[in-house]
């Protein structure tokens, strides 16, 4: 993982010195932006982890040329919250929580563009599970995370430094389907046993991110 966020950052790095001097009114023509989401699980994970929120921080790369296109670089965080929320406390000299949140690091390169102030944008890369035992909450630590959307972008003042971003993704974590099974002593002097399935983290997610050119 800390491989992999070095090369972000250096990806990063590279494409400031490479479009620093591109003219254009208002800099280089780059927007730097950072904001949160909320969003609804689908899929398998739905019934236990019902609710996401995140942060989310991008770069903004225009191709130049006459088409209105631009490089998204994309990371963040993104948190699925169980179905009895999550709580944490300290009584009595002990700490404790109650629920959990299954914890990703997405590292994302896609394309975006406009139609005036409406864009269409997607998105591809991985996404890093960072929860102390991954094996508990998912089958890969780190998997495929795909993500189209489409959004509308307000841009302010005479050189449209500052602006904010509206959009609504889908996110696509793709991994297999996986069934774990869970023994236990029903009190009798038997066993029982609980078989639960789990699979990809998808959510339907509402984005705001304010946004600034540099």
């Amino acid at each position: 993982m800390k491989k992999t966020l070095l090369a972000l950052v250096v990806l990063v790095c590279a494409a400031l010195t490479s479009y620093a001097q591109v003219p254009g009114e208002g800099g280089s023509g780059m927007r730097l932006s950072g904001g949160f989401g909320v969003g609804a699980t689908i899929g398998h994970n739905a019934s236990d982890y019902p609710a996401a929120t995140g942060i989310n921080l991008n770069l903004e790369i225009p191709t130049g040329g006459d088409l209105p296109l631009s490089i998204i670089l994309k990371t963040g965080y993104t948190g699925f919250i169980s179905k009895n929320g999550y709580s944490t406390g300290y009584s009595d000299g002990v700490s404790y929580s109650y629920g959990s949140i299954v914890s990703f690091v997405p590292a994302q390169i896609g394309a975006r563009v406009y139609v005036n102030k409406l864009f269409f944008e997607a998105a591809a890369g991985a996404s890093f599970c960072v929860n102390s035992d991954p094996s508990q909450y998912t089958g890969k630590k780190t998997a495929l995370l795909v993500t189209p959307a489409i959004g509308y972008g307000w841009r302010f003042g005479y050189s449209e430094k500052m602006g904010l971003d509206l959009s609504l993704a889908y996110e696509a974590r793709i991994e297999p389907t996986r069934e774990t099974t869970t023994t236990y002593d029903d009190g009798s002097g038997s066993t029982a046993s609980i078989t639960s399935t789990t699979g990809a983290y998808n959510q339907v997610a509402l984005k705001v991110a304010f946004s600034f050119g540099l």
